[in-house]
């Protein structure tokens, strides 16, 4: 039995998903190409985050630990215009991860108490998964 679970911050954080492939980058500042050639160098992660239960909170820990490692890698090959969302991003996906990390033997009500208190204690992730996404759209379509 599936438990019914709607945290606005669950879509926010599959959109970010879902643009964000793993990326590389020695050069802290990034650059709109590199950000680019990232997104359009692996396949994209939204299928990490099919079926995302946070219920399930060994399998949910394991995706966001995933999308964590992801977003960090994607942050330091972007240009500095987006790095404060990737930062927004990933301070999400870290307080969900030490969030859920003590609730492994938790009911699934208590569960999604806190995710969704996780999720108000970060007004600002939707918007910055929006940003990002419209940066992608825009700027790595012109390079395409």
């Amino acid at each position: 039995m599936a438990p019914r679970w709607r945290a606005a911050g669950a879509a926010a954080l599959v959109a970010t998903v879902a643009l964000v492939p793993a990326a590389c980058s020695d050069d802290e500042s990034g650059s709109p190409e590199e950000l680019c050639r990232a997104l359009r160098s692996q396949p994209a992660l939204s299928s990490t985050f099919n079926g995302f239960d946070p219920t399930d909170v060994p399998a949910a820990l394991e995706q966001l630990r995933s999308a964590r490692v992801t977003l960090g890698e994607l942050r330091d090959a972007a240009p500095s215009e987006v790095k404060d969302d990737l930062s927004v991003e990933i301070d999400y996906v870290q307080a969900l991860i030490d969030g859920l990390e003590p609730l492994e033997a938790a009911d699934s009500a208590e569960v999604v108490a806190t995710v969704r208190a996780i999720t108000a204690d970060h007004p600002d992730v939707e918007a910055a998964a929006a940003t990002l996404a419209a940066y992608s759209e825009e700027t790595c379509a012109r390079e395409g």
